[in-house]
């Protein structure tokens, strides 16, 4: 039979990842690219935050649980500095020992969600924050936070920060550790060298205020926390 008679099978659609919308499955998929009061209080963001403290689990108990930033990169785990990060660690990560909590405008996402929409797909750029945005940001996030580690926290025997230690999000931390009466060290460096954040920076290719977190130091640095506490 030639071309012209050959019927040729629907394949229009393979795969639509309706089982990674982690709202509303299928329904919506609008991309949030912006800075404000609305790109950090929607009903998208809160929906799955709520979702989060209802329906997810850990799965298992790990020895720290580590907060870290998010990425304009999506998803976090495939981004130039996520990559850095837990391949420095990618031992203690594989064997269980510690837990990745990304924390970001969207409010507080565990890794193993991060290939989901809305956590896949927006953009929060903060060169555009104000100063009473990114006080709103701090408090958004420290609410969060404080709710995420009040529902969870039987999984972690610690808990740890990777953040630039001028940050917004190191701040919310702060807010939730005096809050919450509990210790939250950060083991991220204070600062680091201009030619390591060069070499880090791939020789200016890259420019991201968070390439100090992957200095060879910094990593260094967090590998011994890490291996600290999981001692302790």
């Amino acid at each position: 039979m030639g071309d012209k008679g050959r019927k040729v099978a629907d394949v229009d659609i393979i795969w639509d990842g309706k089982e990674l919308d982690w709202m509303d499955p299928g329904k919506c998929r609008e991309y949030l690219r912006g800075v404000g009061t609305r790109y950090l209080v929607n009903k998208y963001f809160e929906g799955g935050f709520e979702k989060i403290i209802s329906s997810y689990n850990p799965g298992r108990k790990y020895v720290v649980g580590l907060i870290v930033p998010c990425s304009y990169g999506k998803p976090y785990s495939q981004s130039y500095i996520h990559y850095l990060i837990r391949s420095t660690i990618s031992d203690f990560i594989v064997k269980g020992y510690v837990h990745e909590i990304v924390v970001t405008n969207v409010g507080v996402v565990p890794h193993e969600l991060d290939e989901y929409w809305p956590y896949c797909a927006y953009d929060w750029n903060p060169k555009y924050e104000t100063e009473e945005i990114k006080r709103l940001y701090t408090d958004v996030l420290a609410g969060r936070l404080k709710r995420y580690i009040r529902a969870f926290k039987c999984y972690y025997e610690h808990l740890a920060a990777y953040l630039r230690w001028d940050s917004d999000s190191w701040r919310a931390v702060e807010i939730v550790s005096g809050d919450l009466g509990i210790e939250i060290p950060n083991l991220a460096p204070r600062s680091a060298s201009e030619g390591e954040v060069e070499e880090a920076s791939l020789n200016g290719l890259y420019d991201d205020p968070d390439l100090i977190l992957i200095t060879r130091s910094s990593t260094s640095k967090l590998r011994r926390g890490l291996s600290e506490l999981i001692r302790h």
